[in-house]
């Protein structure tokens, strides 16, 4: 089966989601099991679209019943239609840097979170063209628990409460961390428990573990919106949610070595069939960009897909730039005509 998707926008703290809005053709409308119509306003809160997701997203407040599970063009929800996806898959389209952040390893998600899936995860840059297009990735060599600790809560030791103590995160945070330009079609792997933020200017494919859990190290996003306390500590409390954070630090060459791997050449230059991810990083999750004539073996049961240029067919189903597709029990995926599709499994 292949099927096309609907959009599916979700809220978040930062600016963005035009980029998305001219990639699909389409407007910042998302469908939620609560009813039939589009009930979210959405201006700029809305800069990710879920795709195929069977995972429901956590705001920390106000949260709305079903926000983050994707439905098919039929409006059935994926999730009742081909199970639980083990990826999830995402439109990101960044207007401001994210706030510092990092995701669970499986253990750590187990043991904080009760669940059994972390959240390492990895971005596919579909527009680096920005001059500032940048991420934060990793700590820096001799970075410890302790010294984080003390910048997140700025050193202060006269504020009342907690609380009072993290209304400002400290500037200092970001140079905790790697600056690593980035440009269109550069890949970048985030390993759970690694610190990061996606700059501005930035819009990709985030491919991940499915959950939508974190801790967030700034209180304030750069555009002055206030993240809520539960967002910021994921629920786990103030004083667990740095046990989520690895600390290990590498050295600006060790950490593009090991996560960051640039793009050759132009796309339209590519072989039909590329690996972007494989095996020598994860055994998680894959992704590949598949063009013309090119087939791709898939070795999982389900899997989503975007086409992120021109038009032509997928194993007989006519696609345009900007459809999502979820695949679930196809063993092998055609492309034909002038199309390039980023399949992810």
């Amino acid at each position: 089966m292949i099927a096309k998707l609907l959009p599916n926008r979700v809220r978040r703290t930062y600016l963005g989601g035009g980029r998305i809005d001219a990639f699909t053709g389409g407007s910042r409308l998302s469908r939620l099991s609560t009813g039939e119509t589009p009930v979210v306003p959405v201006e700029m809160s809305m800069p990710e679209d879920w795709m195929a997701s069977t995972t429901t997203a956590f705001n920390g407040t106000l949260e709305i019943e079903g926000e983050g599970l994707g439905r098919l063009e039929d409006g059935r929800l994926v999730k009742d239609v081909v199970g639980t996806l083990p990826i999830l898959v995402k439109l990101l389209d960044s207007d401001e840097r994210l706030v510092i952040q990092a995701h669970p390893t499986v253990p750590c998600a187990k043991r904080l979170f009760n669940s059994s899936v972390g959240k390492t995860e990895c971005w596919y840059f579909l527009d680096g063209t920005a001059p500032d297009a940048c991420v934060y990735l990793g700590f820096k060599p001799g970075i410890t628990r302790e010294a984080w600790e003390e910048a997140f809560w700025g050193g202060s030791q006269l504020a009342a409460t907690a609380a009072d103590a993290i209304n400002c995160a400290p500037p200092e945070l970001l140079t905790f961390l790697h600056r690593i330009p980035v440009k269109t079609g550069d890949f970048v792997f985030v390993d759970g428990g690694m610190p990061h933020a996606i700059g501005g200017g930035c819009f990709m494919i985030e491919l991940q573990e499915p959950s939508d859990l974190m801790v967030v190290a700034e209180r304030v996003t750069p555009s002055g919106r206030r993240i809520p306390d539960a967002k910021m500590h994921g629920g786990v409390g103030w004083e667990k949610m740095f046990e989520v954070y690895e600390y290990e630090g590498r050295t600006f060459e060790e950490t593009c070595a090991r996560y960051v791997k640039r793009a050759a050449g132009a796309i339209n230059c590519a072989p039909p069939v590329t690996q972007i991810l494989g095996p020598e990083l994860t055994d998680k999750f894959e992704m590949w960009r598949v063009t013309n004539g090119g087939r791709v073996a898939l070795q999982r049961d389900r899997s989503v897909a975007v086409v992120t240029d021109g038009t032509g067919e997928v194993n007989g189903l006519a696609v345009k730039k900007g459809d999502r597709l979820v695949i679930a029990n196809e063993r092998q995926l055609a492309v034909s005509g002038e199309v390039t599709l980023v399949v992810c499994a």
